[in-house]
């Protein structure tokens, strides 16, 4: 899922216009979000910002907003931030707001939305932290304070406290191993796992 938004996002000569040389580092290696490069049509906006919240970025924008297409011009994902920050030389992005949906074959796959996200390119690392909500089609839910996803094993990974709803089941507890759609995942301590009403974590009732 998130390999898709860790993607280059092209700047087009109007933008280049209006922001001017400082650009020229961050054209090299053509903005945002990501790791790897994506096929298909996309469609983004960009606001210069006017007050950064980060410093020293080659640029940046408020009000963020990019859809990607693939080359028959279905929808593949939707990503917007009220703010993004590239680090050219260092290959690093940052984003404030992050609101991102997932399609497959052009139906809705899943949100992810939190705080602050910041993209390593040359680790090919992404790690995301406060108020993380991960919701899938499937109605599977993950809340986080912090979340890693790395991009190479598809792995999504945490050691704070992590909520997740499942099938029925709601499991609370500390440290995360998941694939990045929830189908398999591992609460390395576990402090409450709700299932039909029950805590199977509690005591067990005594034998009559």
């Amino acid at each position: 899922m998130y390999s898709r938004i860790l993607t280059l996002l092209k700047l087009d000569p109007e933008t280049v216009r209006k922001y001017g040389p400082g650009l020229g580092v961050g054209l090299g290696i053509l903005f945002l979000v990501l790791f790897f490069y994506s096929g298909g049509k996309s469609d983004a906006k960009y606001t210069r910002v006017e007050e950064e919240k980060e410093k020293g970025s080659t640029v940046s924008f408020k009000n963020f907003a990019k859809d990607q297409y693939d080359g028959n011009g279905t929808i593949l994902w939707k990503l917007k931030a009220e703010e993004a920050y590239l680090y050219a030389d260092e290959k690093r992005y940052v984003l404030y707001g992050i609101n991102f949906d997932q399609y497959e074959n052009g139906k809705f796959k899943s949100k992810l939305t939190g705080d602050k996200g910041e993209i390593n390119q040359v680790k090919k690392l992404m790690k995301i932290t406060g108020n993380i909500l991960l919701k899938t089609e499937e109605n599977r839910t993950l809340k986080a304070r912090s979340l890693d996803y790395n991009d190479e094993t598809k792995e999504l990974t945490s050691n704070e406290e992590v909520i997740i709803d499942a099938n029925g089941t709601h499991i609370r507890g500390v440290g995360l191993r998941a694939d990045k759609d929830l189908n398999k995942f591992t609460i390395l301590k576990p402090t409450a796992i709700t299932q039909g009403g029950s805590n199977p974590l509690s005591s067990s009732p005594k034998e009559k």
